[in-house]
């Protein structure tokens, strides 16, 4: 297990809020008004969180960890793929360090992460090139939701931490967790970035 540190300026930059329409959408505003790398957002709620290709995502009160992080680097087309995975492995880091089983957790590619068969949590990439580019990294994590809590054509496919009878963690708590992961593997994606690679390959369902 690699050690996790609390000395990164990100830890100064987090912002809470009660209720935002997307955590990715404030952040992308907020990046193009100049705010610095490490800059993240987090939420109880969104209500118009989305995913991948917009499709909606449940961020209902209290119930998982909606959070939102700032990344300034070149947008090269090579970049994306790290990108995507740079979000997933980190979230699979964070987890691993708060005691979650790892035979119990899948990466399916490119940037979902599965808990016992079924999605807990997803990660949304969006960049902005130009004189000025950066990359947003959105996560969404299931936490508290009962099967109740999902629409019945999601109950099959998607869970919680609860769910699998994992502790009921805070998310205010577990987020500086994930943003520890998120600046250890982001100084990993500069310096060796096959090394992000190799982790997201040996711990996906393909």
């Amino acid at each position: 297990m690699r050690t996790f540190r609390s000395d990164s300026q990100w830890h100064e930059r987090i912002h809470f809020f009660q209720s935002v329409t997307s955590t990715n959408d404030l952040l992308l505003e907020w990046a193009e008004g100049g705010s610095p790398e490490g800059t993240s957002v987090i939420a109880k709620e969104q209500t118009s969180g989305r995913g991948q290709f917009h499709r909606p995502w449940l961020s209902l009160f209290g119930m998982g960890l909606w959070m939102s992080v700032l990344l300034r680097l070149p947008i090269e087309n090579e970049i994306i793929k790290s990108l995507s995975q740079l979000g997933v492995v980190s979230l699979y880091d964070a987890l691993l360090k708060v005691k979650i089983p790892p035979a119990s957790l899948k990466i399916k590619p490119p940037n979902d992460l599965l808990l016992d068969g079924k999605k807990v949590a997803g990660i949304l990439v969006e960049t902005r090139r130009g004189s000025a580019p950066f990359a947003v990294i959105g996560i969404g994590l299931n936490i508290h939701q009962t099967h109740e809590d999902f629409p019945l054509e999601l109950r099959n496919k998607a869970t919680s931490l609860v769910i699998a009878g994992m502790p009921p963690f805070d998310p205010k708590q577990l987020a500086p967790i994930v943003i520890d992961s998120l600046y250890l593997r982001y100084q990993e994606l500069h310096s060796n970035p096959g090394a992000l690679d190799e982790v997201w390959r040996k711990a996906s369902f393909l």
